[in-house]
């Protein structure tokens, strides 16, 4: 299988392709997923944009330093992480020195229309992605970090621990931990939904 990211480093790196087209390209291959990525780690939609865009100038800015030792997407995570990290304490000591916290912007994502549904269809399946967002949301940090790159962004437990510098095995166990919460955390929704 062909790893495309490697095909697009590789280009740039023998002169068939630019820096920006580059940049371009990938940017369009993980976006969205880097925008979910941050949407959850952050729980806000402003704020996660803001990661994405940080997180991609970090990524122009460090582009020639990639050596390719490990996966583009884990790399990028680890970029996106750190990103995240520092924005999201930026913006609470910003807001601690407010006496009022300003509300945040609707999420983008939640007004893209899932096609051939009915209008129950999709006011389920949007009921059912809020109450898995609050869920995830409540986890402690490092089980839903360990949670939102496995599972939502699909790492393996090897990538998923080169984003957190964690070992593997931290990170199975702290995936059955933070799967093990939700699924209480979530019993009572599943269990309402299964009675109607």
């Amino acid at each position: 299988m062909v790893d495309a990211d490697a095909e697009l480093l590789a280009a740039l790196k023998d002169g068939r392709s630019t820096p920006q087209a580059t940049l371009e390209a990938l940017y369009w291959r993980h976006a969205e997923r880097v925008w979910r990525y941050a949407r959850f780690f952050s729980g806000d939609g402003e704020v996660a944009s803001e990661i994405v865009q940080e997180s991609f100038l970090r990524v122009a800015r460090n582009l020639p330093a990639f050596e390719g030792r490990s996966k583009f997407s884990t790399w990028l995570y680890t970029v996106v992480r750190s990103a995240a990290v520092d924005i999201t304490a930026r913006r609470r000591r910003h807001a601690s020195m407010q006496s009022a916290a300003e509300p945040g912007e609707p999420d983008p994502m939640s007004s893209i229309p899932a096609n051939e549904q009915a209008p129950d269809q999709i006011a389920a399946g949007e009921e059912t992605k809020a109450a898995v967002r609050a869920a995830v949301g409540r986890l402690p940090e490092n089980e839903r970090e360990a949670v939102v790159l496995c599972e939502l962004q699909e790492l393996s437990l090897r990538e998923a621990g080169e984003v957190l510098g964690w070992s593997e095995t931290r990170v199975k166990v702290t995936l059955f931990r933070g799967r093990r919460r939700l699924r209480t955390l979530l019993k009572h929704y599943v269990e309402a939904g299964s009675a109607t």
